[in-house]
């Protein structure tokens, strides 16, 4: 029986890097070429095997059998062929399957099933969990909602649901700063070109005049909307000119970075299976949040799961701290992105009655010029 395969011979990225570490002799016995590292074939398979098992269990271990209905008693099951196809892994240089046949006669010789077949995986109870949460507060309850539905093995209360997107956002690192010195932009097409303004004129409107429904605040709890650049500032507002304020950050502002989420790792990947579930949910929840709301008298109902996320967020004690904003990708801009920012006047150097001392300035004006486009770009 051939020993030796090649890291070239097998397409998965993790699994090249396993062989390469191995750093066998050249000479590959399944695509006889001698270009690439090599591992012996029963070292490997047992390396895939146990990365299977992170992902699927045998029935053996997990499903009850009866001869008199059939066999084992689940509603998925599978062979080692099967398993070997839903986990993506594929042979480039294997045009006979014979690499693949050799794989499949060292793996167990056992029906599979899926892993822990009694529950939901991660992914699955964070989904329809946050399904069933948008669905409450867009049309059953507003305001005390937060004990509704359950919390068991499939399934989360809304205020556990959002506790764990808090932990896992943390745990996979989407808790980013944006460096001092970054500059910020905000468009006003309300305001004629020549105009007289100030730092005040860019910042979040007063209460009173919070009265629009946006991503992540409702009416009444204005929040300071921020652009990658000018062009996004204006695109932003649907407008083809306005005036454009320009702002320094004078501190690392720490953000929920939503803005490019990581890729979910392989099956054959080195990282924990509920953070890789957790993962595959989180860039869902991230597309679900940003999905673009056209400005009629739907879109404040629309936006109300990205709101009560926000708020929730912004009190949250973090491991690394509180955050100070969200920061997102443009959906109308494709090169842009945003950032709502929680900022008291004080934090942008306004007068401020319930300022403390205890508060720092975020961000510092730096002036505001007239910019223009010569098509806006489509409204979400």
């Amino acid at each position: 029986m051939p020993n030796n395969v090649c890291s070239n011979c097998i397409g998965d990225a993790d699994l090249r890097r396993w062989i390469r570490a191995q750093d066998g002799a050249r000479g590959c016995d399944f695509c006889r070429r001698s270009d690439a590292p090599t591992a012996d074939l029963e070292r490997f398979s047992d390396h895939v095997e146990s990365c299977l098992r992170r992902w699927w269990s045998l029935a053996i271990d997990e499903l009850p059998y009866d001869s008199s209905e059939g066999g084992y008693q689940g509603s998925r099951l599978y062979d080692t062929y099967d398993v070997l196809e839903m986990a993506r892994l594929d042979f480039p240089r294997d045009r006979n399957d014979r690499l693949r046949d050799a794989l499949v006669g060292l793996l167990p010789e056992e029906t599979w099933c899926e892993y822990d077949w009694l529950s939901l995986d991660v992914d699955e109870a964070l989904r329809s969990s946050w399904d069933e949460f948008c669905e409450t507060i867009k049309h059953k309850r507003r305001f005390f909602f937060h004990r509704t539905g359950r919390d068991d093995r499939d399934s989360y209360t809304p205020a556990s649901l959002l506790s764990a997107i808090a932990g896992y956002s943390e745990r996979l690192g989407l808790l980013k700063l944006i460096p001092v010195g970054t500059r910020l932009w905000r468009a006003r097409p309300d305001l004629a070109r020549g105009a007289q303004v100030n730092a005040a004129a860019f910042g979040p409107p007063p209460v009173q005049f919070a009265t629009q429904s946006n991503r992540m605040n409702p009416p009444g709890i204005p929040m300071l909307y921020l652009a990658s650049s000018s062009t996004t500032a204006l695109h932003e507002t649907r407008s083809a000119q306005a005036l454009i304020g320009r702002w320094r950050a004078v501190r690392p502002l720490r953000v929920l970075d939503l803005r490019k989420l990581p890729e979910v790792p392989g099956h054959f990947g080195d990282g924990d299976r509920s953070d890789r579930l957790a993962l595959r949910f989180l860039r869902n929840f991230a597309a679900d949040i940003m999905v673009p709301v056209a400005r009629d008298d739907h879109a404040h109902v629309e936006y109300l799961p990205s709101q009560v996320v926000t708020e929730f967020m912004r009190d949250h004690d973090f491991e690394l701290g509180r955050i100070d904003g969200i920061a997102y990708r443009s959906t109308i801009h494709r090169t842009g992105w945003n950032v709502a920012l929680f900022t008291s006047p004080g934090h942008l150097g306004l007068p401020d009655r319930g300022r403390r001392e205890t508060d720092e300035p975020w961000l510092k004006f730096a002036g505001a010029t007239f910019a223009a486009s010569k098509r806006p770009e489509d409204e979400e």
